[in-house]
């Protein structure tokens, strides 16, 4: 992928993120309703798109951040599916040593 269309693909991305963030709740919602879970995934897709933002930005990916994104997303991944590893994959990545 050349510069231009990697360029073209991350304002897109960033349009992407700044609608979901912009539906964030504005009041405070509580774990076991149906607004956290609403909340959650806002979350889950603000992160996913903040993990390909990083796979996409400049000539290096940043390994440290992308480390982070994937541990927080399957994370959330977790609470979703608690019977899944997703818990266990996030441990496992969050022992890998990322790379600067």
């Amino acid at each position: 992928m050349n510069t231009e269309n990697r360029k073209d693909v991350l304002k897109l991305l960033d349009a992407a993120h700044a609608r979901v963030e912009s539906y964030y709740p504005e009041t405070p919602v509580y774990k076991e309703t149906p607004e956290w879970e609403e909340k959650r995934r806002l979350l889950l897709s603000d992160l996913s798109l903040h993990l390909a933002q990083d796979a996409m930005k400049g000539d290096k990916m940043n390994g440290t951040s992308l480390k982070n994104h994937l541990f927080a997303i399957l994370n959330i991944c977790g609470e979703f599916f608690p019977d899944e590893n997703y818990k266990k994959a996030a441990a496992l990545i969050d022992q890998v040593e990322a790379p600067h």
